[in-house]
C-alpha cells in the first residue's frame, strides 16, 4: 500500500506509546469533564457537549469576515505566508461560502496547469471553520512552497498533513483575532484536547485494521470481539453499559476502513510531525517557521524521513519520542486553565 518507510511493528509501537503516554492524559481530561457535568460516570453522549453549558463559539459572521481575520493571523505570523494567502484572495482562489446547491465538504487542491492552490469550504460561522481554514491554508502554503519544483510530485500523505496540522497549532496561537481572550482560551483548549484524544482513537482504528488483515479467516463475532477489546484498551473512562451493540459496531462509522485500507496511522505520524514543528516554533518562532517552509519547499522530492527531518522532526514511534510532545500539550492546557481561573 505504498508505505515504504515504516513497518507494522513500528505501528504497534505507536499503539503502545499512545496507551502509555497519551491515554493517562486523556483519562484525566475525561475525569475533569465528568466532575464538571456532575455525573457518576461518563456516557458516550456526554463527550460532545460543553461541560459548562456555554453556547457555541461564534468567531465570525460572513466568509469575508473569516478571510479578513485569518489574513490578520498570517500577517502576524510570517510575511511570506501572509502574501500567499493575500494572493489567493486577489486571484479568487477561495470558495468558502456555504450556499444552496453547493457540493458539501472542504479541501485544498493544486490546480494542475498553474500549480496554484485552491481552497473549497462550506463555512457557517462556527469554531471548526476557523481551524479548517487554518488547516487548508497549510496545504495551500505547501502548494505555494513546492511550486518551483521542476516535477509536480505529491509528497507522502503523512507529510502533507504535517503542513496542515502544523498551521492549526501555530495559527491557533492567534485566536484573539476571532475572540475575546477568554473565548480564545476556550477554543484553544478544545482544540488541544481534541489533539490528545486523537492518539488513542488512531491507535484503535489502526490496530483493528492490522488485526483484520492479518486474520483473513476471522468470523464476524471475532471481529466484533476484537474491536470491543481495543475500545476497552484505548477508550478511557467512557461507560458504554446498555449500549454494547453500538460500541461493537462503532467501527462502521470510520469510512477509511472501507474506502482506504490500512489508512489511519498516517494521521498519527502527521500529528507527531506537526507537534514537533509547533514545539520548535514556540522555542524560536523565526527558526521554527524557516524550517517549516524549508520542508514544504521540498514537495515530493524526498522520502518521508527526510521531509520530517527538514522541518525539525523525525520518524519515531517510540514512547520516548512521543512523551515530550504530549507533555507540551499538557503544559499548554494547564496554562490555559490557570489563565481561565
Amino acid at each position: 500500500m505504498r508505505r515504504f518507510d515504516y513497518t507494522p511493528d513500528q505501528c504497534a509501537e505507536f499503539h503502545s506509546a499512545s496507551e502509555s503516554e497519551v491515554l493517562p492524559a486523556v483519562c484525566q481530561l475525561q475525569d475533569q469533564r465528568r466532575k464538571k457535568l456532575g455525573v457518576d460516570t461518563l456516557r458516550p453522549w456526554d463527550m460532545d457537549v460543553d461541560p459548562s453549558g456555554r453556547s457555541p463559539l461564534r468567531p465570525f459572521t460572513t466568509a469575508a469576515d473569516l478571510v479578513a481575520r485569518t489574513q490578520r493571523v498570517f500577517d502576524r505570523l510570517d510575511d511570506e505566508l501572509a502574501g500567499g494567502f493575500q494572493q489567493m484572495q486577489d486571484l479568487k482562489l477561495l470558495d468558502l461560502e456555504n450556499r444552496n446547491g453547493k457540493a458539501p465538504g472542504g479541501y485544498q487542491i493544486c490546480l494542475s496547469e498553474s500549480r496554484m492552490p485552491f481552497i473549497f469550504l462550506n463555512v457557517v460561522g462556527v469554531n471548526m471553520d476557523v481551524l479548517t481554514l487554518f488547516h487548508e491554508s497549510g496545504h495551500a502554503f505547501h502548494t505555494w512552497a513546492a511550486r518551483a519544483e521542476p516535477l509536480m510530485r505529491t509528497a507522502p500523505i503523512e507529510f502533507c498533513e504535517v503542513a496542515s496540522l502544523s498551521m492549526e497549532l501555530i495559527g491557533g496561537e492567534r485566536l484573539t483575532e476571532f475572540y475575546s481572550p477568554a473565548d480564545a482560551q476556550r477554543a484553544r483548549r478544545a482544540h488541544l484536547e481534541a489533539v490528545l484524544t486523537s492518539f488513542p482513537w488512531i491507535a484503535t482504528v489502526d490496530a483493528f485494521q492490522q488485526w483484520v488483515y492479518s486474520h483473513p479467516d476471522h468470523t464476524r463475532a471475532e471481529r466484533a470481539e476484537t474491536w470491543v477489546r481495543l475500545m476497552e484498551r484505548f477508550g478511557g473512562l467512557v461507560d458504554w453499559s446498555g449500549n454494547e451493540p453500538f460500541r461493537a459496531n462503532l467501527w462502521h462509522d470510520v469510512s477509511h476502513i472501507f474506502q482506504s485500507p490500512l489508512y489511519f496511522i498516517e494521521y498519527g505520524i502527521a500529528w507527531l510531525g506537526a507537534l514537533k514543528v509547533w514545539s520548535n516554533w514556540k522555542k524560536n518562532p523565526q527558526a521554527g517557521m524557516a524550517a517549516y517552509k524549508r520542508g514544504l519547499a521540498l514537495g515530493g522530492s524526498r522520502p518521508l524521513p527526510e521531509l520530517l527531518a527538514a522541518v525539525g522532526g523525525r520518524l519515531d514511534f517510540s514512547a520516548k519520542a512521543i512523551r515530550p510532545l504530549i507533555e507540551l500539550i499538557r503544559a499548554e492546557l494547564a496554562r490555559l486553565v490557570e489563565h481561565a481561573n
